[in-house]
């Protein structure tokens, strides 16, 4: 009978870490809450019009002649505008890829210098790309019908698909006004095509006693979140505003204010809740909020843009091509590391650069301390696929299916546990080996999958129904991220209002993507005003992010959101304590240092009987509230990771090649658990994204036409919940990080582990390893010999 769990704290906490419902659930059941569709609709939004854009139906081609005269005469249809127009032609080339949703920058410090986008420009480099006119109607069908009536003569061009075609001497050039051979050049944050070079990992092959090497294949799934991209614009002659489900509402205002060269308080963006994101909104710097505007000026009316469904289809995670390199002494110490990876970047290079490099270098920074000789080399390669760059794990999921991979072939070499492989070689130079957080994450999952009874010899376990064959494997990897990874966030401002009442309202201004990060915040600001003797019913969270009004957003990625503002709100909680006691010094005549508050009362500590309330100190003066506000940068002590790692139990049918999944373990060292309904939440919810890319997701194309075959969400094979297996999530307060909590992202991270700990499952089960995903039937079947 499975059992309960329940998390170790690492210390006593009221509000923190415990198990509770969601601030916003009770709102979302009953469906109060309002997405980006309950916002932007007619009946708010008197004369709204929509907006469609002509997609180019080929892999590669350019527009040769275009005649809209037909479009312009269906009834409904309000505009019609053409890459010729001067609104557009006068725009600056972009990118997708200002930044990753960390930090806000201007067009001159983006974080990626590849400007191959044309804001509706007459060149398409993949079928579906934006090009050549955009409509406004008063009705999305019309729009549609408006966009078919327009007229293209196309050239068609040469297409090439394939990363290791598209470098060869002849292949298309995609976009020559970056690169003559279709690879992305150097450039300052990602480095040189080797971008980490540590020791001579020649001399440290040279020295191993065993030296491994092999590949891994990671396709370019989709994040399928529910909210398709979405915005409304409204430009008038006063401003700008924008009504978007981004998941950076201050970016999008500085990307729409620098491209269309208005003034930042001109521009403002209005955010609500977001119905998923999974690394989606990452690319924020979209094209269609400038056509967007620009339709909304030519009007004078509201325009909304939406993806359909098919459209969502619109970037992925990055493929990659992995080679990697493992030299180690008879004993497992590993003397060498070497990697090498392909990318395929697509159509436009928006954020490869940071799956294929920036990730990577990241992970040897705190896993590999130990290894004297680490060598990392990529290739972002142009394609005319779809853009690939940012989703869930990105770059750490395509890591760690190589890494994981070597992991497991130089155990079985050395006749070793590849357990005690790991806990002998990875960790970060904060702490010296065996790493705490390793040695506890691998231990309490082989525990739970009962890794010392199941485990045998590959192909050798006993078998099931005559034709199934058992199988357990593993995969580890560093948490992504702590406080000090996070510094180039800059600034992070939250305030606390506390009112006469004791109520609270909380400016934390984050967009609320599903994670639960708002729950952490409410969470993190109740425990730091403990003393007021408050709850979390007290305060009020604004969900709503509004560059006029709010602070500085937050973004959602790198799991961040969860620790980062909780730790500014312990700051700003002292703030308000200080204020408290201010007040308090003429009404209990002594000075501040000589008092104290619990539970909401404050009393002179030396003669505890003489006090008042907070909320009797405060209805006594003109009930103007206490505001406490900071604005502080992270913190950048380097404290290291901690580690999380993925159990898996598979049964393989022999006969059909069918992997069934029996029993996933996550375990996750989280420094403090924050929210551990939520955190929970996390670790089960990413297995349906790992479990997908491991066996089922796949994005099919027509290798003759270039066409993606399988833009839907039935032929683009999900796994629902009859696919799941039992999942056992374990949360674990080994590490600790900086500040109050000291605590690091989760979910971020909760996939990445699964395709690897399913594919050495796999192996142990039939003896054959397949190392391209996803693990088909018919792949199976390959690999035994049966087709």
């Amino acid at each position: 009978m499975k059992q309960p769990y329940t998390p170790r704290p690492n210390s006593n906490r009221k509000f923190v870490g415990g198990y509770r419902p969601r601030i916003d659930a009770w709102e979302k059941a009953r469906g109060k809450v309002e997405y980006i569709d309950d916002i932007t609709l007619m009946s708010r939004f008197p004369g709204l019009l929509y907006a469609k854009v002509v997609r180019c139906p080929y892999a590669r081609a350019r527009i040769k002649k275009i005649d809209v005269s037909r479009a312009e005469q269906l009834p409904g249809v309000v505009a019609v505008m053409t890459y010729q127009d001067p609104e557009f032609t006068s725009l600056k080339p972009t990118n997708a890829g200002w930044t990753d949703g960390v930090d806000t920058v201007s067009y001159d410090r983006k974080m990626w210098p590849f400007n191959d986008r044309r804001v509706l420009g007459d060149y398409a480099c993949w079928v579906t790309d934006e090009v050549g006119a955009v409509v406004a109607a008063e009705s999305e069908e019309i729009a549609e019908e408006a966009i078919r009536l327009i007229d293209i003569e196309w050239e068609v061009l040469p297409f090439v698909l394939d990363p290791i075609e598209s470098m060869k001497p002849g292949a298309p050039n995609i976009h020559p006004e970056i690169s003559q051979n279709n690879v992305l050049p150097p450039e300052k944050i990602g480095g040189e095509d080797v971008f980490v070079d540590k020791g001579d990992v020649d001399a440290g092959f040279a020295e191993a006693d065993v030296v491994i090497e092999d590949t891994s294949i990671h396709h370019n799934a989709i994040q399928a979140s529910l909210d398709n991209w979405c915005c409304l614009v409204d430009w008038t002659d006063e401003k700008l505003t924008v009504y978007s489900n981004s998941f950076e509402a201050d970016q999008s205002r500085m990307h729409i204010s620098q491209m269309l060269d208005l003034p930042l308080h001109k521009v403002n963006v209005i955010c609500s809740y977001l119905g998923g994101q999974f690394g989606r909104g990452d690319t924020g710097d979209q094209p269609f909020f400038l056509f967007t505007a620009i339709l909304s000026k030519k009007t004078g009316r509201p325009v909304k843009f939406r993806h359909t469904r098919r459209e969502s289809f619109h970037d992925s995670r990055q493929p990659a091509i992995y080679t990697g390199k493992v030299g180690a002494k008879k004993d497992g110490t590993i003397t060498s590391l070497y990697f090498k990876s392909i990318g395929n970047a697509g159509a436009y290079a928006d954020q490869t650069i940071f799956a294929l490099k920036f990730a990577p270098a990241e992970i040897a920074e705190v896993s590999f301390a130990s290894i004297p000789n680490v060598k990392m080399e990529s290739y972002a390669v142009y394609t005319n696929k779809l853009p690939a760059c940012m989703m869930r794990g990105v770059g750490n999921s395509q890591f760690n299916l190589i890494w994981a991979h070597l992991v497991d072939l130089l155990a079985e070499k050395l006749d070793m546990d590849p357990i005690d492989l790991c806990i002998k070689n990875f960790g970060h130079e904060w702490e010296t080996l065996p790493n705490k957080s390793v040695a506890e994450v691998l231990k309490q999952g082989a525990e739970k999958i009962k890794w010392k009874e199941k485990r045998h010899k590959p192909g050798q376990g006993p078998t099931y129904d005559k034709v199934k064959k058992r199988g357990i494997g593993f995969s580890l990897h560093p948490a992504w991220h702590a406080e000090w990874q996070e510094v180039r966030r800059g600034h992070i401002p939250v305030s606390i209002t506390l009112n006469s009442d004791c109520t609270v309202i909380l400016e934390a201004p984050t967009i609320e993507t599903g994670t639960g990060s708002n729950t952490c915040n409410v969470l993190g600001c109740a425990e730091a005003l403990n003393f007021l003797g408050i709850t979390t019913e007290d305060i009020h969270w604004n969900h709503v992010v509004n560059t006029e009004t709010s602070l500085k957003d937050c973004v959602q990625t790198d799991s961040a959101v969860s620790y980062l503002q909780s730790e500014k709100l312990a700051i700003a909680a002292k703030e308000v304590k200080k204020q408290i006691l201010e007040r308090a010094e003429p009404v209990l005549k002594a000075e501040s240092k000589e008092l104290d508050i619990i539970d909401g009362r404050i009393f002179i500590r030396e003669t505890p009987d003489q006090g008042i309330t907070v909320k009797e100190l405060l209805f006594q003066g003109d009930l103007i509230p206490i505001v406490a506000l900071t604005n502080q940068t992270p913190n950048p002590k380097e404290t290291g990771v901690p580690y999380f790692a993925n159990f898996a139990e598979v049964e393989v049918d022999t006969d059909t090649g069918k992997v069934n999944v029996l029993h996933l373990v996550v375990i996750n060292d989280c420094g403090t658990v924050m929210f551990a309904s939520g955190a929970e939440a996390q670790q089960v919810g990413g297995q349906v994204m790992g479990l997908g890319e491991a066996l089922t997701e796949e994005i099919i194309y027509d290798e003759i036409t270039g066409v993606p075959l399988n833009f839907n969400f039935i032929d683009y094979k999900i796994p629902t919940m009859a696919d799941m297996p039992e999942i056992d999530p374990i949360l674990l307060e080994i590490w600790k990080g900086a500040g109050e909590y000291g605590a690091c992202g989760i979910g971020e991270g909760t996939l990445t582990c699964t395709p690897r700990a399913v594919m050495n499952a796999i192996y142990n089960a039939i003896g054959v390893r397949i190392n391209d995903i996803p693990i088909k039937p018919e792949k199976v079947l390959r690999a035994l010999g049966k087709v």
